[in-house]
């Protein structure tokens, strides 16, 4: 990994978001008002041709019941139970809401495409600073970054990199796992604090042989590599430092 960024920048990043007027800005008043304008101006003006009057309301109601959803299973169902609306109600606004970038899921890792569709995805947001849940804040800023890169990769030829989860019947889940030509590459396990080394992700390293396994952690200045098998490390590692890496 190259030199990390300096602290102070990631630690706006994770408060701010990455859109640039409240990264740039720093302020919370402000970027508590650019919140509040960009989804009353993303409801109220870009829905405006997809959507009925009488809607916007229940729009504006499940805009907010969202983040609280970051990094669980999204059934789409509960939400549409919550608002008292049509199953094909609550796919179309999400699928207006990712069209317009407000939020977009991931799909669990199978082997089999099909068999992968059918199950849960996890919801995520362009801006992860709506989120109030510290641990769920940093995993979406993680996605986030791993998104983007995986777009960069496939966009300028190095092969056609997917972003995904993995879990198994048991439960256990490792928060995201790149793949490279449908085949995995990279794990990465999101913790707010240095622990040990995560339990499910040293499984399924073992069992998926990724060559690339990563621990990213909230706390600064980590970086230390541990053993999964024999040929086969880890490492765990600040995210400031880990996304310093991404597009070395």
């Amino acid at each position: 990994f190259p030199v990390t960024i300096e602290r102070s920048h990631y630690d706006r990043l994770y408060r701010f978001g990455g859109f640039p007027e409240p990264y740039l800005k720093a302020d919370t008043a402000f970027a508590s008002l650019w919140r509040r304008m960009r989804c009353e101006r993303l409801v109220r003006e870009d829905l405006r041709d997809v959507t009925r009057v009488n809607e916007v309301a229940l729009i504006e109601t499940m805009m907010s019941l969202i983040p609280e959803r970051v990094g669980s299973l999204f059934s789409a169902n509960a939400l549409r139970e919550d608002l008292e609306v049509a199953p094909a109600t609550v796919k179309r606004w999400l699928t207006a809401f990712s069209q317009l970038y407000y939020c977009y899921t991931i799909l669990p890792y199978s082997r089999s495409v099909v068999r992968s569709l059918k199950k849960q995805p996890k919801l995520y947001l362009w801006d992860w600073s709506e989120v109030e849940d510290r641990g769920a804040r940093f995993e979406n800023m993680v996605a986030g970054h791993l998104l983007k890169t995986c777009h960069f990769w496939t966009d300028t030829g190095l092969g056609n990199f997917e972003l995904h989860y993995i879990r198994d019947k048991e439960g256990r889940e490792v928060d995201f796992l790149v793949t490279q030509n449908r085949k995995p590459w990279m794990l990465v396990e999101c913790k707010l604090s240095v622990s040990r080394p995560s339990e499910a992700l040293s499984r399924f390293a073992k069992v998926l042989r990724a060559p690339l396994v990563f621990q990213v952690v909230h706390e600064p200045s980590i970086y230390a590599s541990f053993s999964i098998e024999k040929d086969l490390d880890g490492t765990v590692v600040s995210a400031d430092r880990f996304f310093s890496g991404l597009l070395a």
